[in-house]
């Protein structure tokens, strides 16, 4: 609608301005971060108490591996390691070695106490290693491949 004593190339000049502004809105919108994800592979739920949560997937043609990094209160440890069908094992010193294809910042600190486990689970194997030397917040390395 043009307003009184507007011109209409002024009406149409607002209007283009308008419909630009909600297609960049639209465009924004669709190019948005993706939400954070809510469970590993295999169906089992991201503890909702992990913070700090980055994830990498590695997809091939015959295999995937998924790698994740959080950080996690120690009194959430033990869910997690049995929902994961997983026994940690005793406080050690030395972490994995990085492994080939592995994101730069899956690299547990070799130089911290750690605890560690494998599991299966149906076709994905599990890699769960934790960082232990903070009392506080434990920062959890977990791969799960199949």
């Amino acid at each position: 609608m043009i307003r009184r004593g507007e011109s209409a190339k002024t009406a149409a000049s607002r209007l283009r301005s308008l419909a630009a502004t909600a297609a960049a809105a639209l465009v924004l919108a669709a190019c948005s971060a993706q939400p954070p994800p809510t469970e590993f592979p295999g169906r089992i739920a991201i503890p909702a108490s992990a913070t700090d949560l980055r994830e990498h997937i590695d997809d091939q043609l015959r295999t995937m591996t998924a790698y994740y990094r959080f950080d996690l209160p120690p009194d959430r440890l033990p869910a997690l390691a049995a929902a994961l069908h997983c026994e940690l094992g005793e406080v050690d010193d030395g972490a994995r070695a990085a492994q080939n294809g592995d994101p730069p910042w899956f690299a547990p600190r070799p130089q911290q106490a750690h605890r560690r486990c494998e599991s299966q689970i149906e076709h994905w194997m599990y890699e769960l290693e934790v960082d232990v030397s903070r009392p506080d917040r434990y920062t959890v390395y977990l791969s799960a491949s199949s």
